[in-house]
This record gives C-alpha cells, sequence and structure tokens, in this order.
C-alpha cells in the first residue's frame, strides 16, 4: 500500500507541473509538455519524431495560439505503420481537453475552443511503440470564418469586375477567417456572359448569383456560360470550401452584346421603318440600349422637292445619355446628326428619306419626341390677315380660289423671315381669302405670319 500511494503522490505532483506520465502506477517516464514543446504552425503540416525505445521519446508537443474563437481540428500520421499514434490537447489545465486513446479514429476534433495558447502532444506507448516520423496537421476552424474580410465580404462591398475581358487574381483562406469575397459584374444589355475560375491547385470554389434566381456553380474546368443574360448587376462569390482551405485564384470574364433590338419592335429595324405622314407628323417612342430597344427608325416618301424641318427633343434624359437623331438620305447613309432642337433641310430628289433615332452605347436610354414639317418648293404664298382663337384656332389667309386654293390642301405656318412655325390644313376656300386651320391648337401664331399653302 505505500508503494502505491507513493506512486500516486509522485503522478500528482507531475500534472500539477504540466507533465504527462502515461500509466504512472507502472513507473512510465514522464514528459513535460510546457517545457518541451516547440511552436507550431496552424493549417500547415508540423514534422516530428518518436523513438520510444532508444531514448524514451515517446512523445512530442506543439504549441499553437488560437486568434479567436472556433474549433481545432487535428490529424497525425506516421511513416511507419506499425507505429500506433495518439493525440492529445491541453489548454490551461493539465488534463487533456480530448484524446485519441481508446478510439480507433486518430482524427481529433476540439470545439468550442477560445483564443488562447493549446498544445498538442503526439504519443506512443512507452514499453512498446515504434520508431517513425510523423506529420501532425492542426487546423483552426473559426467560428466567423470571415470576421478578418473586411474588402469584399458582401454583396454590398463587392469589388468590380468588367463583364468583358475581366482578369484578377485575389486570395481566401478559411481558416485566416477571409473565406469569402465578391466581385460585382454590371450588365448594361443582355448578352452571353462567360466566368472561367482557376482555383490554381487550391480547394476554392465559385458561383454567379444573378439579379433574380438562386446561385449557379462556376465549373473550376469548363467554366460558366450564361446565355441571354438579361442587364442587371450579377455577382461572383468566391470561398474556400472548409477549415484550412486556402489559396490564389483567379477570374476571367467574356461578354458578347445581345441582339439590340431584341425588344425594339419593327421599327428598330431599317427595314421595319416606321412610315411618317406629309406634309407633318408628331411621334413619341423611346430607345433603350440596355432593354434591346437601340434603333427607331422613321420613313418618309417625298414625291416633289421642298424642305423637311425635323424638330427632335429628348423628353427623359438620363445623366450622361447620348439619344440622338440622324438624317439618313439613303438606307447606306451614316446619317447626319440633328443638332439643336430643329434643323431645316433641302430634299433635292423625289424618294426616301429616313431618320433614326439611336440610343449608342451601353446605359443610354431615353424617351422622345420627334416631328416633321415638309414645304414643297412649289406652293401658293399668303399673308396672315387675321387670327381667331375663339372656339379653336383659326387663320384668315390672303390667298383663295383665284390663287388655286381648295379645301383640304396641306400647308405651313412660317414667320416673317420664313421660319417654320406649324403645319396646317385649308379649312374653308373663297375668291381671295381661306380659313387654314394650324394643327398646334394653342395658336401660337404671331402677327405677320405667311402662310405656304402647297400647290394642287
Amino acid at each position: 500500500m505505500k508503494t502505491v500511494a507513493t506512486f500516486l503522490a509522485a503522478a500528482f505532483a507531475a500534472t500539477g507541473s504540466g507533465c504527462v506520465r502515461l500509466n504512472p502506477i507502472y513507473g512510465g517516464p514522464s514528459y513535460h509538455f510546457r517545457d518541451l514543446s516547440k511552436d507550431g504552425q496552424l493549417n500547415k503540416v508540423n514534422e516530428g519524431t518518436l523513438d520510444p525505445q532508444s531514448n524514451d521519446a515517446f512523445a512530442q508537443g506543439f504549441r499553437f495560439e488560437l486568434p479567436a474563437n472556433g474549433a481545432l481540428i487535428v490529424t497525425a500520421k506516421p511513416s511507419n505503420p506499425n507505429a500506433q499514434l495518439n493525440i492529445d490537447v491541453y489548454g490551461d489545465g493539465n488534463v487533456p481537453l480530448a484524446t485519441t486513446a481508446q478510439q480507433a479514429d486518430k482524427k481529433l476534433t476540439v470545439q468550442d475552443l477560445q483564443p488562447g495558447t493549446y498544445y498538442v502532444v503526439v504519443h506512443e506507448s512507452w514499453r512498446n511503440g515504434e520508431q517513425t516520423r510523423f506529420k501532425l496537421t492542426p487546423i483552426f476552424k473559426p467560428q466567423d470564418p470571415d470576421a478578418l474580410q473586411k474588402a469584399c465580404k458582401t454583396q454590398a462591398t463587392a469589388r468590380e469586375l468588367p463583364a468583358d475581358k475581366g482578369n484578377v487574381e485575389d486570395t481566401v483562406d478559411y481558416s485566416a477567417q477571409r473565406r469569402t469575397c465578391y466581385w460585382k459584374i454590371p450588365l448594361a444589355a443582355e448578352g452571353e456572359l462567360a466566368v472561367k475560375l482557376d482555383p490554381q491547385g487550391a480547394n476554392i470554389s465559385a458561383e454567379l448569383v444573378p439579379p433574380q434566381g438562386a446561385p449557379e456553380k462556376i465549373d473550376p474546368v469548363a467554366g460558366l456560360i450564361k446565355k441571354d443574360a438579361p442587364p442587371g448587376d450579377y455577382f461572383v462569390k468566391v470561398f474556400a470550401n472548409e477549415a484550412g482551405d486556402a489559396g490564389r485564384y483567379r477570374l476571367q470574364t467574356g461578354f458578347k452584346q445581345g441582339d439590340t433590338c431584341k425588344n425594339g419592335g419593327p421599327a428598330c429595324a431599317l427595314e421595319g421603318a416606321e412610315e411618317l405622314k406629309l406634309p407633318s407628323d408628331s411621334k413619341t417612342a423611346d430607345v433603350d440600349y440596355a432593354k434591346s430597344k437601340q434603333f427607331h427608325f422613321y420613313k418618309a416618301n417625298f414625291k416633289e422637292k421642298g424642305k423637311l424641318t425635323i424638330t427632335f427633343k429628348v423628353l427623359q434624359p438620363p445623366r450622361g445619355s447620348k439619344v440622338a437623331a440622324y438624317i439618313m438620305r439613303n438606307v447606306d447613309d451614316e446619317g447626319e446628326k440633328i443638332s439643336g432642337a430643329s434643323v431645316t433641310r433641302e430634299i433635292e430628289n423625289p424618294g426616301e428619306v429616313y431618320i433614326r433615332v439611336q440610343a449608342p452605347e451601353q446605359g443610354d436610354y431615353g424617351k422622345y419626341a420627334i416631328s416633321t414639317i415638309f414645304q414643297p418648293n412649289n406652293f401658293i404664298p399668303g399673308d396672315v390677315v387675321e387670327i381667331q382663337k375663339a372656339g379653336g384656332c383659326m387663320l384668315t389667309v390672303s390667298a383663295g380660289t383665284n390663287q388655286g386654293v381648295r379645301a383640304g390642301l396641306g400647308c405651313t405656318v412660317v414667320s416673317a423671315q420664313g421660319q417654320v412655325l406649324d403645319s396646317c390644313a385649308v379649312d374653308q376656300s373663297f375668291p381671295n381669302l381661306s380659313k387654314v386651320k394650324p394643327m398646334n391648337p394653342r395658336c401660337n401664331v404671331p402677327p405677320n405670319s405667311k402662310v405656304q399653302i402647297n400647290a394642287p
């Protein structure tokens, strides 16, 4: 009994000083892990050697610093297949927090650890252990694997990635608490978006998050091609899959513009140009590059020479938009830009003339109004002698049936200097006078205006 008590007292003293003694009742050697452990590296392979028979080196310890709350996952692999290794993990005390003793699986997971110093001891039986080298791999699994990721942790902080010819590189690291990084791909128009991921050998995944719908995995070999991708903000989420996974990766993008007239209707193509009535017409419509309504074409068929006045105005111009209108003399003409609110051009040859309204680039869109007035060169002139506003706008003009005027003829109201003010139509005709009704009911006709009545 005295001998047993002596051994137990010695074992208690050894435990209090940070010492491990296996089977202390039987006099086994001690291992002072707090003094003998060497600094190890988390999330990397740490190498060691055991040789219980020749020099009593039945145990070897490593010291690790956990930076945050989380779990520690430890494995040890011997080079000698006959060696039977066990693992103990210690914290502040001298009783193991966890051990692989008495269990077949030699992978040890210790949950709910706080930041601090921890010791991992790899050991064999001091009586019949085998000489062996071993590789110890301690993996830290943080409770919040993105706690230290500030630059691109969420979609709100995503980094910009161009839709076409984008090429970026970065790193993610699960155990370093930088597991996830978001990249934002803005699409201004519909088209085919291709995204490639090169994980460069690391266990890293990526997925494409569309404006609507579920995320789609990006295959690390084939990539991901999204046909007919609608405009909007797309996000690529890159992340390390499991604790211990880390590495550098590359993302590449490619974009092919889709059909910019897909939703523009027939008038989005020259062949489907909308007819303009002569001598005057007015239209309101919109063009939108992102919504695949890039163009709107108009066509007028002139049977005689004259002057065409075009008034163009963007009604809802977004900031920086380049929506514009062009007059095209023929189908192959690039067009002359209509600068200013109104322009007048000579129609020198009978035939078709086109007007093209377009949103030229990504991000351009706008609602617009366009009006046209045609003045034939062959007309009957008349002065406005009276302006009647009561009951609707009506002009009395100094030209009548004696000059060839008849009811129903088209006409143009011009200023004293010949500037086009409005289109009109002959309502009644008399021998030397006629009643003319302007198209604009507001009757904004100044004194001394003139009327050019189309010759029959």
